[in-house]
């Protein structure tokens, strides 16, 4: 077999499906066990509100993480079924739920909690009682609300400070509605099933009013909306990426809105309908967006308990490119609950409480009397443990073939830059001053410094040199590493985000510029200027 064979063999076999199996922790279990709880980090804690408990009786509780414990709090009103959403001020609004235990009947009430305080305030009753609703923020500040099962349903719109008002009504009602911005003053409304159970068909509807057919979603039919803003899946502005299932067959594909308009991301590989067992994986939950990483992060889960991510770049789609794809997944002999896992910096995932699933069932069958009080946490950027899987058998490979072919390529480099210097030294010189113009230029106005995930590498392959030589040039011309110099951009573009939005919290300005985390920005914020984030907005107010 010649070696370029075994190099298109290789290639074939890493670009199939690879699970990568990851590591988890246990963290100090819930105070209350809740099934079906909205989990949502705000800060730094992750917070967990409504849900319904042991009995299937309705949590009247929320619960934040903190210093490795969990700290409950009262709320006005249970909120099993109801919305939680967050606010454009860092705030959250909880409305509706069920009204009795067992997933019985609608609810009125809806309040408003303050992480600062940890505290829940009343605002009301909306336009009509509901459950199984979701809520948005508009632009203008205002909440949009729609939803309903087994009841009369309508848009209405919660304006701070000014109550509840109906909008326009919904017939039939919607069951755990998407509800997306999708221009400066309208939204659309749409779900996979309306408020009596039923399908709701390839509809979307207006705030005026008026619904549209969308051909797409008679083939695809969006899966339930578990999120807690449509920030979740928000990759820019009135666009979109949400999680569809075939309507006869199967398949999970991945559908873009752009305004109101829908369409297939294009993947690489689709999402694979079996794990690394052999068993069906159901993509349930998701996408959530890491919209600095240009990532969209989709959960799945098996019969037997196991817990799936897929890690979708979607960064070459906007190029009109297709989306590459990792896999992930854990296990453990007494299985996860089922629920849905938050998104936090760097890879990770907070599982907090969820429910059981019926044991030997071919599908997936909540046992929503059986809830957990478990917290997990996933690292999906940790390396591999244990013994050398196939890929890694095949990617040490052609690595061995790179090298031997970048040496080969170094050392000619190597020749001609040795004659350059030797009979033209200030045009070796401006030559290079010139790459690092270019690579500046690059960085800018593709703002790569605000993927967490930017390497010396992809700057190289960009510029059409290899990866050694520019961490040399960087080195030699700037006087720091590619790491600080992307920071240095990182923490410009921070401070104009600080000017520009002095209300935005330091972990979303982190996210919001490039770093893994929170932590990491206020340790390189004060390193490069002297003063913590606080301090220099004091100064420039």
């Amino acid at each position: 077999m010649t070696l370029l064979s075994i190099i298109t063999t290789a290639i074939l076999l890493v670009s199939a499906p690879q699970f990568q199996k990851i590591s988890f922790e246990r963290l100090p279990e819930l105070q209350t066990p809740r099934g079906v709880g909205q989990p949502v980090l705000l800060g730094d804690e992750v917070t967990v509100f409504g849900g319904h408990t042991t009995g299937y009786k309705p949590a009247e509780t929320a619960e934040y993480y903190r210093a490795g414990a969990w700290h409950s709090i009262q709320m006005t009103w249970p909120h099993d079924g109801g919305c939680v959403a967050v606010m454009p001020d860092g705030k959250v609004f909880l409305a509706g739920g069920n009204a009795e235990p067992f997933g019985i009947g609608q609810s009125w009430g809806a309040e408003i909690y303050d992480p600062a305080g940890h505290s829940f305030a009343p605002i009301g009753i909306m336009d009509r009682k509901r459950s199984l609703l979701n809520a948005v923020a508009l632009p203008d500040g205002r909440m949009l609300i729609a939803g309903n099962w087994g009841g009369a349903d309508g848009i209405e719109a919660y304006t701070p400070g000014g109550g509840f008002t109906a909008l326009a009504p919904l017939d039939p009602g919607l069951c755990y509605p998407y509800i997306l911005c999708s221009t400066g003053d309208d939204a659309i409304v749409f779900s996979p099933m309306d408020s009596k159970g039923k399908p709701a068909g390839p509809f979307v509807q207006h705030l005026e009013g008026t619904a549209t057919e969308v051909p797409l979603l008679e083939e695809w039919e969006p899966i339930f909306n578990y999120t807690t803003s449509d920030e979740e899946q928000k990759i820019a502005d009135f666009t979109y990426l949400l999680l569809a299932n075939r309507r006869e067959g199967t398949g999970t594909a991945i559908l873009k809105v752009s305004g109101d308009e829908f369409s297939i991301l294009d993947l690489e590989e689709p999402l694979p309908a079996e794990g690394p067992q052999g068993e069906p994986v159901f993509w349930c939950v998701g996408p959530q967006i890491d919209r600095a990483g240009r990532l969209a992060w989709i959960q799945g889960c098996d019969v037997q308990g196991r817990i799936f991510f897929a890690r979708v770049d979607y960064n070459a789609t906007l190029d009109g490119g297709k989306a590459s794809v990792q896999l992930y997944y854990a296990e453990t002999p007494e299985g996860f609950p089922y629920g849905k896992a938050l998104l936090l910096p760097g890879g990770r995932f907070f599982l907090a409480g969820g429910v059981c699933q019926v044991p030997g069932e071919s599908t997936i069958v909540n046992d929503n009397f059986n809830v957990l009080s478990s917290v997990y946490l996933f690292h999906t950027e940790e390396p591999r443990k244990g013994g050398v899987p196939l890929w890694a058998i095949i990617a040490c490979v052609l690595l061995v073939c790179a090298v031997i072919t970048l040496t080969a390529f170094l050392m000619r480099n190597k020749k001609d830059s040795d004659q350059v210097q030797e009979g033209q030294p200030e045009q070796a010189g401006m030559l290079n001053a010139d790459l690092m113009a270019e690579m500046s230029r690059l960085i800018e106005e593709k703002e790569l410094f605000l993927r967490k995930d930017i390497r010396v590498a992809d700057i190289a392959k960009e510029l059409a040199t290899n990866r050694t030589y520019m961490t040399i040039l960087v080195k030699n011309l700037t006087g720091f590493g590619f790491s600080d110099l992307i920071n240095g951009y990182r923490i410009r573009y921070a401070k104009q985000l600080m000017l520009e939005h002095p209300d935005m919290v330091h972990a979303d300005v982190a996210i919001a510029s490039g770093f893994a985390s929170r932590t990491a920005f206020l340790r390189t914020f004060k390193a490069k200027t002297g003063q913590t984030p606080s301090e220099w907005k004091q100064s420039h107010s």
